[in-house]
């Protein structure tokens, strides 16, 4: 992997323009890493866009604009029409088609049932063209259009499948405190759900009963894509037509991440552990280097996400456990990763004390999941189950706590 995308003395004017557009909704640093990982893949497997019809025939003309700023990225993915209603899919295909010349991009149109259609779409997008495959009118039930889409999207090896639907995110109409279950809240964003981890929520929002019937429609037909398809880097995107560029480039998006969801492993010693990959996690993420003693401190508990994506580690103190370090890297955290190792920690560890450097992003975060908090100079103390007596022993505790990273 390559450290950094080209600088903006050698980008392509276009590019440089676009990116610059990124950074006002979001950090341009987001978008630098997103769009270095999207070009190290193949040039077809960036990624699958699925549309309703109406946000294609009301919406077209933002939705064309945004393709033409992904292919001034050098980025190309093909669109999908009729899944949600292929009655006048061609129709629409056509209109679209027009749409995209406006904008000075080549589109070829293909039923999505024909022969090869993996291999034609391939074939374009490596030569710069938008193929728009259509689901014929009727041709298909439902759940085998959904099916088709997971096919082609294992076929070109996508991983990512974006559904632009005119309500946007899952969960807009969910209040933003709901819970799935006691201590366990939904991940909310601006705009609805912000991600959901199949694995450990399908069922508590089925039961739930907090989506509204078109989206628990929506998000079991992709439950049944992912047990179809076994591709376990695929994500889901689930966003509105004007929200696409945002969704895709920046860490919060603008719409709902679905995601297989992962097992967290834990150990409680660290020669179970790659520390070379854990301490290049921690020194990535935090960008100082870390003393050499941290991983000969005793340890109560790791918590590591799949590739070492992500990481939160315990240490024993005579009050609480100590969260020593929680750290995810950024693509991760756009896929809420940093919840599921949240969520595998807060279950073994009933009380939990910690601290972050006030200017640290993370801290209205930890301010959402502590009881309490208490700041002190650089630093703010967080306590987690702790009995409220115990809570100035916790403060000099973590104040008294010495830098684990070299000056």
């Amino acid at each position: 992997m390559s450290d950094s995308i080209p600088p903006p003395s050698v980008l392509p004017a276009t590019a440089e323009a676009v990116l610059t557009f990124l950074d006002s909704v979001g950090r341009r640093s987001e978008a630098e890493l997103y769009l270095r990982l999207f070009r190290e893949l193949p040039p077809e497997s960036f990624a699958v866009i699925t549309a309703e019809s109406v946000p294609i025939s009301a919406q077209g003309a933002s939705i064309a604009e945004q393709l033409r700023f992904l292919a001034d990225l050098g980025l190309f993915a093909p669109i999908v029409i009729g899944l949600f209603d292929s009655a006048r899919s061609r129709a629409t295909a056509d209109r679209f088609t027009r749409r995209l010349a406006s904008v000075k991009l080549e589109a070829n149109i293909y039923p999505m049932n024909a022969r090869g259609v993996a291999d034609l779409a391939r074939t374009d997008l490596r030569s710069g063209i938008v193929p728009i495959l259509v689901f014929e009118e009727e041709a298909e039930q439902a759940i085998d259009r959904y099916h088709a889409v997971g096919d082609l999207a294992a076929a070109l090896a996508s991983r990512k499948i974006v559904v632009v639907r005119q309500h946007g995110a899952l969960g807009a109409n969910v209040d933003r405190d709901a819970e799935l279950a006691p201590q366990y809240p939904l991940l909310m964003g601006r705009n609805g759900i912000s991600v959901i981890n199949l694995l450990a929520e399908f069922e508590l929002l089925r039961q739930s009963r907090l989506l509204n019937p078109d989206d628990l429609t929506l998000l079991t037909s992709i439950q049944a894509v992912f047990e179809r398809v076994q591709i376990q880097s695929l994500v889901f995107n689930v966003t509105g037509p004007f929200d696409l560029l945002k969704e895709l480039f920046t860490v919060k998006g603008a719409g709902t991440v679905v995601r297989r969801g992962t097992s967290i492993a834990k150990t409680q010693s660290y020669a179970d552990l790659d520390q070379s990959r854990l301490r290049k996690l921690i020194e990535s993420s935090f960008g100082r280097k870390l003393k050499p003693d941290l991983f000969s401190r005793p340890l109560l508990a790791a918590y590591i996400a799949p590739e070492y994506h992500g990481a939160a580690v315990i240490e024993p103190s005579p009050i609480a456990a100590i969260l020593s370090k929680f750290v995810v890297d950024p693509v991760a955290q756009g896929e809420g990763m940093g919840r599921d190792i949240w969520q595998a920690m807060v279950r073994d560890q009933p009380a939990v004390i910690w601290r972050a450097r006030s200017k640290n992003p993370i801290c209205s975060w930890y301010a959402w999941q502590c009881d309490g908090m208490v700041r002190r100079g650089v630093w703010t103390v967080y306590w987690r189950g702790v009995e409220p007596d115990k809570v100035p022993d916790v403060v000099e505790l973590m104040l008294a706590r010495p830098d684990d990273f070299l000056r």
